[in-house]
């Protein structure tokens, strides 16, 4: 061992006084630190996140530069005869080096972490996987790239172009059925040899034993292999039974490592692991519950994330003694037949762009009942929705729920994502009209539950029913405000006159003050003035759209409108809050009728009093089988195409509306499975632009500056010794 260490000491030195080395290191800190705060949009309003896999899927990506280089910096050592070692020994200490010289940087990059947990919540679990699966993929490529240089040692240039080459390979084959056509064993084998494709579970932070084992495999056949190209290089036979047991050793670990494994799901939210409530409830199965997974082909070569389905599912039904798991390819035919529509995918296949109908449902089979999940792409809410219809067939109990608009507007048109959206979350959502609505409220009971937005213009009997129907124990959702928006045009706010719902949630400790709360952390809006070219835009802080931060009871956080702030007493207790930095604006009649200053190019002209006015007010709370929001346009559809994305929608709040209905039901447990699904990544712990600034500035200066030049002053360092030494 004191050779190989000696030689493990010599690679070292001959890395630490090789600028190439500190060039690959710099490389490697300014690429994976771009591709995270600029290519993925950190220190973007909104968009911003703090999930490590941009970093960590960047690392190999600049890995297919900076390891040829790495290797090329050993060739000399790799072929110097006259090192008294023997071959295995050779390219066992120069591989470790190598490797030693790849981790280099991810050393200093470990600080990334410590600047993205600034801006919010980083999962440490994922943090670890991350790191340990890109040593596993640094150990693979550095011994990958060794071999070449072993086999082609009478050229430099070949073997550098050819590790460049082939690294690029194995880190983007998995890809090729994404762009061509491929049948199930070439798709089989591209995802097979791909490093990056069994590098994904360790980003999401699951530490799986087949990857483990993937990354050791191919580092040791390239170790021996790289032994037999040494041996052949310098005239000596490799013996044959040697290479037949080492083949035979490695096929039957690959195929004990593929049947017998673990698979440890250490991420914060456990997002991949089946919770306890999950477990409880498959565990008390009378009979048995049969899981049919339909998947086509061309969607697992399209999204190679819906094998994290297929994963899930299998480790849901081990989680229950009744429990089958079927994993069947889509048939057409008889997936129509019940009742399941194929969805179409945008693929695009080199010049040509065509849409594929593809499949991918679960069927679940208890006794004689069924129920389906139409279409699943990811697991971000699979084990929710396994776990809420599992229950259901259990229970043979619906989840009914009443929707009532009072404020004058429709459910049809105001508030048209509500039903479908808690029909996805399985409810059984029931609109009432202006003819059945009377009635209905006098018949409830206290196993009903009803959602009810706005207040205002209920008719005085429809509202007396209902303050009856709540009095007797109806579970009810409020979102309510004694203050009217007209939301489509000048947003002029007025007060109902009579409005006797506000006056019974007083009356049940839920007092709206007089005012509507502002926020320093709030939306901000685009506002455009002109047409076509001479059109202008300007983006504004708009403090009545408050931007409720992540918290106990919005993982997510969530964002209310004109909301009113909530003094509480009795039984009352409060969910949802402002930041410390929040105030509140007084009635006082304008120019224009309305109540209170809302023109978004005003409104930041006026300036508090004092900070003493600054503090944290309620905006949600809850007592037995009453929970309110003030504030009736939460879950509007207008609201929510104004705060999404072109992309994708904000259904923060509609997630939120479905967790407090849970809850009044006595499903709490249901309801946080809700909230696992979806992990807070939000940058929500700095508030203050000037804060946000001045940290997004250290961030930048630390990664793009400080690191590399640490790098440089290493280099440095180790010239200014060596001299002294020579």
């Amino acid at each position: 061992m004191s050779k190989v260490k000696a030689l493990y000491k010599s690679a070292l030195f001959s890395y630490l006084i090789d600028p190439l080395f500190y060039v690959s290191a710099v490389l490697t800190i300014l690429f994976a630190s771009f591709r995270f705060f600029f290519a993925s949009k950190f220190f973007v309003a909104g968009l911003g996140s703090t999930d490590l896999r941009p970093f960590f899927n960047a690392v190999p990506y600049i890995s297919i530069l900076s390891v040829p280089l790495l290797a090329l910096r050993l060739r000399p050592l790799l072929l110097d005869d006259s090192i008294p070692v023997s071959p295995f020994k050779r390219v066992l200490s120069l591989s470790l080096a190598s490797f030693t010289s790849f981790a280099f940087p991810l050393v200093l990059m470990a600080l990334l972490p410590l600047t993205v947990s600034r801006f919010g919540s980083v999962d440490a679990g994922q943090c670890v996987a991350g790191f340990f699966g890109l040593f596993l993929y640094g150990l693979s490529a550095v011994t990958l790239s060794l071999f070449l240089f072993e086999v082609f040692f009478r050229s430099t240039a070949l073997p550098l172009i050819l590790s460049a080459l082939v690294l690029a390979l194995v880190n983007f084959v998995h890809l090729l059925p994404l762009s061509v056509k491929t049948g199930a064993i070439l798709t089989f084998l591209c995802q097979k040899i791909s490093f990056a494709w069994h590098f994904d579970s360790f980003a999401k932070g699951i530490l799986d034993s087949r990857a483990f084992f993937y990354y050791l495999f191919v580092s040791l056949v390239f170790v021996l292999l790289s032994v037999c190209g040494e041996e052949s290089r310098l005239g000596k036979k490799t013996p044959p039974h040697r290479i037949a047991l080492c083949a035979l050793i490695l096929v039957f670990l690959s195929l004990s490592s593929a049947n017998l494994y673990f698979r440890a799901d250490i991420s914060k939210n456990k997002q991949f692991t089946v919770s306890e409530t999950s477990k409880k409830l498959l565990s008390e199965l009378d009979g048995n519950l049969r899981i049919t997974y339909f998947r086509s082909s061309e969607l697992k070569n399209l999204y190679p994330q819906t094998e994290d389905i297929a994963e899930y599912l299998r480790d849901y039904a081990e989680a229950g003694k009744n429990i089958s798991l079927t994993l069947e390819k889509a048939n057409e035919e008889k997936l129509k037949a019940l009742g399941i529509q194929g969805q179409q995918i945008r693929h695009e296949n080199g010049t040509k762009t065509e849409f594929v109908t593809v499949y991918s449902a679960i069927l679940l089979q208890y006794l004689e009942k069924s129920t389906l999940i139409p279409f699943v792409l990811s697991t971000n809410t699979l084990e929710y929705d396994l776990t809420q219809r599992v229950q259901s067939l259990v229970t043979e109990k619906e989840r009914k729920v009443y929707l009532l608009c009072g404020n004058g507007r429709s459910l049809e048109e105001s508030y048209l994502y509500v039903a479908p959206w808690l029909t996805s979350r399985g409810f059984k959502a029931e609109e009432l009209n202006n003819f059945t609505t009377t009635e209905t409220l006098k018949s409830l009971t206290p196993d009903d539950e009803i959602a009810v937005f706005g207040t205002a213009n209920l008719p005085f009997e429809a509202a007396l029913a209902l303050e009856e129907a709540v009095n007797k124990g109806t579970k009810a959702f409020f979102a309510t405000s004694p203050f009217h928006t007209t939301i489509e045009d000048e947003w002029k706010i007025s007060k109902a006159q009579n409005d006797s719902l506000i006056s019974f949630l007083n009356g049940k400790g839920f007092a709206f003050e007089n005012a509507l709360v502002e926020d320093i952390s709030c939306y901000p809006l685009t506002m455009e003035s002109g047409e076509g070219a001479t059109a202008e835009y300007a983006t504004l802080n708009y403090p009545l759209w408050v931007v409720l931060q992540n918290q106990k009871e919005a993982k997510q956080g969530a964002t209310v409108f004109w909301a009113s702030p909530l003094s509480l007493y009795g039984e009352a207790e409060p969910l949802l809050f402002t930041t410390n930095l929040a105030w509140t604006q007084k009635p006082a009649q304008s120019d224009d009728g309305s109540l209170f200053l809302t023109n978004p190019f005003l409104i930041p002209k006026t300036a508090r009093a004092s900070e003493s006015e600054t503090g944290t007010f309620v905006v949600s709370a809850r007592s037995k089988n009453i929970s309110v929001i003030s504030d009736q346009f939460f879950v509007s559809s207008l609201m929510t195409g104004f705060i999404s994305g072109e992309s994708s929608g904000d259904f923060r709040n509609y997630d939120y509306l479905t967790k407090e209905l849970l809850i009044l039901r006595g499903e709490g447990e249901l309801a946080s499975l809700m909230e696992k699904a979806t992990p807070q990544t939000t940058l929500f712990k700095i508030i203050s632009e000037e804060e946000f600034n001045s940290a997004r500035i250290q961030a930048i200066t630390l990664h793009f500056v400080a690191l590399p030049l640490l790098a440089v002053a290493l280099f440095a360092l180790v010239m200014i010794k060596r001299r002294k030494h020579a």
